[in-house]
């Protein structure tokens, strides 16, 4: 399991399926719409991450880094430090929705 799993479990899935027709850019061809995905699953992971690692403080931060990749500890660590933690990625990936369809609405207009 890599990061982006772990932080958003079936979002590149869930993405796939409605983000293209809830932006209206369903038409785009595949290759396009893969290379959206991509690059809109980067920004929603780097929201993400800085949204949690604002929520802890500043000791916390170090001990957060020295977890490396290891999402089993990751996940355990987010946890005991931040309980609300999947909330917060939940309200994140909906802000970066309604930020993409507002980017969306103003380049169409």
């Amino acid at each position: 399991m890599n990061i982006a799993e772990f932080l958003l479990p079936g979002m590149p899935t869930q993405i796939e399926e409605n983000i293209f027709q809830e932006l209206g850019i369903a038409e785009l061809p595949q290759e396009r719409q893969e290379e959206v995905l991509t690059a809109m699953t980067e920004a929603v992971l780097k929201r993400i991450t800085l949204r949690l690692i604002g929520a802890l403080a500043e000791e916390k931060k170090s001990e957060l880094e020295a977890l490396g990749e290891d999402t089993e500890k990751i996940s355990q660590f987010l946890a005991a430090n931040i309980p609300n933690h999947e909330e917060l990625v939940k309200e994140e990936v909906a802000n970066f929705k309604q930020d993409m369809q507002k980017t969306v609405d103003s380049l169409l207009v």
